[in-house]
C-alpha cells in the first residue's frame, strides 16, 4: 500500500494568533493504522484536510512513498476521508452509493456490481444493495460509508471520528469491524479520535496531539503503561505525580532539578494500615463504579486519585487511610 511521511507541517488560519499545527511530523508505515488522539481544537481534523488537499499548509511537506503530494490535485492523491456522519446520497441506493467512486473513474457496470457485492460481504451487510440510506441504522450507514471509501482501493484511509455519534454497543462492534477490515485489506490508515479507549483498541500506534504538536508516539500499551512526559501521562489518564523522593507527594509545581515520577490510578492502593511504601491521607470521595471503586484522597496537600478493582474496601468521607505507591509501578517522566 502506502507509506506516509509528514514533515515539519505548519498551518495557521486567518485571524488566529497561533498556528493550529506547529512543526508537525509523523510517519505512518505501509498497512499501519495510527490513531491521532487529541482534544477538540488540537489540530486533528486540520491535518486530515491538509492531507486530502482541502487546505494547504504554510510550510512543511506530505509524502506518499517518498513523493510529495502537495502539488497533486486533491482528487488524484488517493486519500479518502470518512467523516463522523455517513453523508450517503439519500436519493441513491446502497449499491449506487458504494459504487459512485468507481463510476466516476469509468469502471464498467459489471465491475461496479462485483465490487459492491465484495464490499458488502466485507462489511457484513450482504444483500442490501437496493436499500436507501433512510432505511439504514446509524451503524449500517457508517458501514456503507466505509465500503464507499474503500471500494476505490485508496492509498490512504482517513477516519475523522466516524463512530462518535453511535450508541456504545454499535460503536464497539464497529471498532472491531473497522479494525478487521483494515487488517484484511492492508490499507494504510490514520484514525482521528478524542476517545482513549477507542484509540487503544484500534491502532497499531498512537500519536498524542496537544496544541498542534505531537507530544508522544508509541504502541498503545507502551503509552498506557509508560508515557515519557507529564503531558503525555496526563493524556493517558495519569493524575498523580511525585517529585524528588518518590514517596513524597508534591503538588504539580516541581523544580527543574527534581526527578518526576508518575503512577497509574489503578496501581495505587488505599488501605486502612500503613506500610513501607505508603503515606497517610484523608478520604475526600469514594465512588462505586461497577467494576472498580474510585477514591479521591488528600495526601500531603495533594489530591490523589486511585482505582481499585472489586472487591475493594469502601471508606467514608473524612476517613483516615494509608495510600500505597508500589515502587515497581512508579515510572519517571520528563516535566
Amino acid at each position: 500500500m502506502t507509506t506516509v511521511t509528514i514533515t515539519s507541517l505548519t498551518k495557521t488560519y486567518p485571524n488566529q494568533p497561533a498556528p493550529v499545527l506547529k512543526d508537525f511530523s509523523l510517519s505512518v508505515n505501509d498497512g499501519e493504522m495510527v490513531a491521532l488522539l487529541g482534544p477538540s481544537g488540537s489540530g486533528k481534523s486540520t491535518l486530515l484536510k491538509l492531507i486530502t488537499g482541502i487546505e494547504r499548509p504554510d510550510s512543511g511537506d506530505i509524502q506518499f512513498d517518498g513523493a510529495s503530494i502537495l502539488k497533486v490535485a486533491p482528487n488524484q492523491r488517493g486519500a479518502v476521508l470518512m467523516f463522523q456522519k455517513s453523508y450517503l446520497f439519500p436519493f441513491l441506493t446502497v449499491e449506487d452509493n458504494i459504487g459512485f467512486g468507481l463510476k466516476v473513474q469509468g469502471a464498467s457496470s459489471q465491475t461496479i456490481r462485483a465490487e459492491v457485492k465484495r464490499m458488502l460481504d466485507l462489511i457484513g451487510l450482504p444483500g442490501i444493495e437496493r436499500r436507501r440510506p433512510g432505511q439504514l441504522s446509524g451503524g449500517e450507514g457508517q458501514r456503507v460509508a466505509l465500503a464507499r471509501a474503500l471500494v476505490t482501493n485508496p492509498k490512504l484511509l482517513l477516519l475523522d471520528e466516524p463512530l462518535s455519534s453511535l450508541d456504545t454497543e454499535v460503536r464497539l462492534n464497529l471498532q472491531e469491524a473497522i479494525r478487521n477490515i483494515q487488517r484484511e485489506l492492508g490499507v494504510t490508515t490514520i484514525f482521528v479520535t478524542h476517545d482513549l479507549g477507542e484509540a487503544m483498541a484500534m491502532s497499531d500506534r498512537m500519536a498524542l496531539l496537544l496544541n498542534g504538536e505531537i507530544v508522544a508516539v508509541d504502541k498503545p500499551e507502551a503509552l498506557y503503561h509508560r508515557p515519557r512526559s507529564v503531558a503525555a501521562a496526563r493524556f493517558m489518564g495519569v493524575s498523580t505525580f511525585l517529585s524528588g523522593d518518590p514517596l513524597h507527594v508534591q503538588n504539580e509545581a516541581c523544580t527543574s532539578s527534581q526527578k518526576v515520577f508518575a503512577i497509574r490510578p489503578e496501581h495505587i492502593r488505599v488501605q486502612s494500615e500503613g506500610c513501607a511504601e505508603s503515606l497517610p491521607g484523608v478520604v475526600s470521595d469514594c465512588v462505586f463504579r461497577g467494576e472498580y471503586i474510585e477514591y479521591q484522597v488528600a495526601v500531603n496537600g495533594a489530591s490523589v486519585r486511585a482505582r481499585m478493582s472489586m472487591p475493594a474496601p469502601t471508606f467514608p468521607h473524612g476517613a483516615q487511610v494509608f495510600v500505597k505507591f508500589p515502587r515497581e509501578k512508579l515510572f519517571e517522566v520528563a516535566s
